[in-house]
């Protein structure tokens, strides 16, 4: 079965936790043997390839995604393949490949990537509504095969009506990336006032935007720094839509430049650098599928703190790390726990985050989950 996949984009800043789980999927079905293509749109700066994947360069405005060719590029892509996957909603490679899926009479398998979630679901509803009507309402009604990340987003899908089976399968990550030995010298300069001062580092890592918290965690670790003045807050991301401002704004009003740095956007050598010096994690999510950046600390050996929006209980009844609401008290409690706790007890919370990964958040599996559903259920 051949497999093409389309999303909004690759890059961290426009394609987030989103592209790089397409992108996941796609190169393991590579690895496995199987044809697999992904389209996506890029920006003239961005220059990273990867096989078997077309991006082309975006026009007008950035939420639309509009890409000039891709349409007509993507005949062929579409005409080549078994099965059509779409990663996210709402966005012109949607309008596009879905439209040349119905007209080719393709099957579609949508990957919703928490997009059904109530929090998401509340936000700019009236830019929906039009896109809707213009080609996602068709998308969804032809979809052949869900694929959810939760069994909580596979109730959300039901929950809106869709009938069309549904295959469970989280996000995962591919561990020999995070087992790599680092060239001497990879740690930015950005890094190293942290390791200078000698504090154990928390890490936040996630683009900067109101849906991750930052809110959430800035009040929160106010209210500790003083007991724990030998720790340091690492927020580490690109900004999207100027939310940045509103972070240094919130972190200066707190009196938090002592014990807090904005790193920027990392990646690459330098992201699992990060990683790896980190004590601790935390992502207090309003909102998430099923994010890939705790997954990426856990498989450094990172124990971490997420909010139970980030839909994995496991983290908690197994031992890899703490739960907690989206609210500042829920929050500092979960941090105070963390922090007051041993160094062993930290290291030890972080094996059973990396084995929690290894039994069940590896792409040779996800991706054979996946693959078995569309056999099954879009095949001709």
């Amino acid at each position: 079965m051949r497999h093409l996949h389309f999303t909004q984009s690759l890059e961290p800043l426009q394609g987030g936790g989103l592209g790089r789980a397409a992108l996941d999927l796609h190169l393991q079905l590579l690895q496995g043997g199987f044809a697999s293509r992904l389209i996506s749109t890029r920006s003239t700066q961005f220059d990273i390839t990867w096989p078997e994947t077309q991006q082309y360069v975006r026009q007008g405005p950035p939420m639309l995604y509009f890409a000039r060719g891709l349409r007509s590029a993507s005949v062929k892509w579409v005409a080549q393949a078994d099965v059509i996957h779409g990663h996210g909603f709402y966005v012109y490679p949607n309008w596009a490949i879905g439209n040349l899926a119905h007209h080719q009479r393709k099957p579609l398998v949508y990957h919703p990537h928490g997009m059904f979630d109530p929090w998401i679901l509340r936000r700019s509803r009236w830019k929906k509504r039009p896109i809707h009507f213009l080609f996602e309402n068709r998308n969804m009604r032809e979809c052949r095969l869900w694929r959810a990340l939760t069994n909580k987003e596979a109730d959300q899908i039901r929950g809106l009506g869709f009938k069309a089976p549904i295959v469970v399968a989280p996000n995962g990550v591919r561990l020999e990336e995070y087992d790599v030995i680092l060239p001497e010298g990879a740690s930015s300069q950005l890094l190293l006032p942290a390791r200078a001062r000698n504090r154990r580092c928390l890490v936040f890592m996630a683009r900067l935007h109101p849906k991750k918290g930052l809110d959430l965690l800035l009040p929160a670790w106010s209210r500790l720094t003083q007991r724990y003045s030998d720790w340091e807050l690492l927020i580490a991301g690109p900004d999207e839509g100027g939310y940045l401002a509103t972070v240094k704004s919130m972190i200066q009003k707190l009196g938090l430049e002592s014990s807090t740095t904005l790193t920027g956007a990392v990646s690459g050598d330098v992201k699992l650098e990060l990683l790896r010096m980190a004590d601790l994690f935390i992502l207090p999510s309003y909102s998430e599928g099923f994010p890939v950046s705790v997954l990426e600390a856990m498989a450094c050996r990172v124990p971490v703190i997420a909010t139970v929006e980030s839909n994995m209980p496991e983290l908690e009844t197994e031992g890899g790390g703490w739960l907690c609401h989206a609210d500042i008290d829920s929050v500092q409690h979960a941090l105070n726990r963390a922090l007051e706790c041993s160094e062993t007890e930290r290291e030890a919370r972080g094996w059973t985050a990396r084995s929690l990964v290894e039994r069940s958040y590896t792409w040779p599996d996800i991706a054979a989950a996946i693959r078995a559903g569309c056999e099954h259920h879009c095949s001709r």
